[in-house]
């Protein structure tokens, strides 16, 4: 459905301003607001025919206020940006657990080498992301093979995992 978007502006913007002010928007939040509600009638496509262009226009303001209220709740409003940028989480691991994960993967590696060579490779070949019955194929075995191969390993490393931790 095509609208005249230039008309509906000159129609309806003043109206929608007024609208927006009145739900707590301040007079250049409503300005962008109402910017943002004639961008999305001018891209979005209504899921069915709109019979009152008018109230189409008001819900869509409505829902970009709503929107923008969530997103301030979520994300008030400061004057200093670093502010914000320090109270952000850090997704690096701390030292500590950089270590620790590193005495992990040592013992895992030890505990993967004390594993004969046939599990080895199945558990291998399934970390490449290969099924069992592609494993079994490959080692010319039965899938149910290659499957038992890696659940001793499996078992193996989790058992090596527990000694460290007790």
């Amino acid at each position: 459905m095509a609208f005249d978007v230039q008309d509906l502006f000159r129609r309806h913007s003043q109206e929608l301003k007024c609208f927006l002010r009145r739900r707590g928007a301040s007079a250049d939040t409503a300005a962008d607001l109402v910017q943002d509600t004639f961008f999305k009638l001018l891209t979005a496509t209504p899921a069915g025919p709109v019979d009152n262009v008018q109230a189409y226009i008001f819900r869509i303001a409505n829902n970009l206020s709503i929107d923008l209220a969530r997103r301030q709740r979520l994300m008030p409003l400061v004057d200093n940006s670093d502010d914000v940028l320090n109270r952000l989480v850090d997704e690096a691991p701390s030292p500590e657990r950089a270590v620790l994960s590193r005495q992990e993967l040592a013992l895992l590696q030890a505990a993967l080498n004390q594993i004969p060579e046939r599990p080895r490779e199945v558990f291998l070949a399934r970390l490449e992301g290969k099924t069992f019955a592609e494993i079994g194929q490959i080692m010319g075995v039965t899938a149910q093979t290659a499957f038992s191969h890696m659940l001793r390993v499996m078992m193996h490393l989790k058992a090596a995992l527990d000694r460290v931790q007790e």
